[in-house]
This record gives structure tokens, sequence and C-alpha cells, in this order.
């Protein structure tokens, strides 16, 4: 599990508007999960709820939506977990797939990753 901190704009779908944040990049993470409330302030209602594995173990039932997200000058729609008020914005493995993006080794940087197909 690699972790680190990257600066990403969080949008709705329609790409209408963005909220700069700093987003905790956790490889052991799935989606993206930001603050329910800065969500909601971007007019992103929750769509579908899905029951979600936590850390420590035992499942929770969430609020999910697709979000567009910006890393750098590139843009892509992702699912992402509505948190909770004060949880820390995380972008995980869904999200870095998507962009096509890796960890560089011990470099905690983003770097352009290898996409495979079938």
């Amino acid at each position: 599990m690699t972790t680190f901190r990257q600066q990403v704009e969080v949008g709705p779908r329609d790409g209408s508007r963005y909220q700069p944040v700093i987003a905790l990049v956790d490889t052991a993470s799935t989606y993206a999960v930001m603050p329910s409330p800065m969500l909601s302030m971007l007019g992103i209602d929750p769509f579908w709820t899905g029951v979600l594995e936590r850390a420590g173990g035992g499942g929770e039932e969430r609020s999910m939506a697709e979000i567009r997200l910006k890393i750098g000058d590139a843009e892509r729609t992702v699912v992402c977990v509505f948190g909770q008020p004060d949880s820390q914005p995380v972008i995980g493995s869904h999200t870095l797939q998507a962009f096509g993006l890796r960890v560089e080794p011990g470099t905690s940087t983003l770097a352009p990753g290898t996409v495979f197909l079938p």
C-alpha cells in the first residue's frame, strides 16, 4: 500500500464547475471518496448505494455517484463514495486506472501506467 497527497479538482459529471482539493492517493482503496458536504455543494447527488468493506473489517452501506475529476490536464468520470463530513478526500486504484496512472515506486508521484487489454 502506498499513500501520499495529490492535488485534484472535483466536479459534477457535466464538468460545469470544479473544487480543488488535496486528496490522499491510497492504492489500497478502490474508489474516490469525497466529503459529502463538498459533493452536495457542487450539486452532486447520490445515485446509488453499495455495501463497501472497511479496512478494519465489516461492511458499510454508502451512497455513491459518478463525478468528474481532473488530475493535471486530464479529466475523467469516476465512481465516488460519499464520505463523512470530516473525511479526507481519497483517490483509489479504480481512479488511478481510469486515468491510466500508476504510483512511481520510491517517489510518491504519479506516472503513466500500463493499460492491459484482454
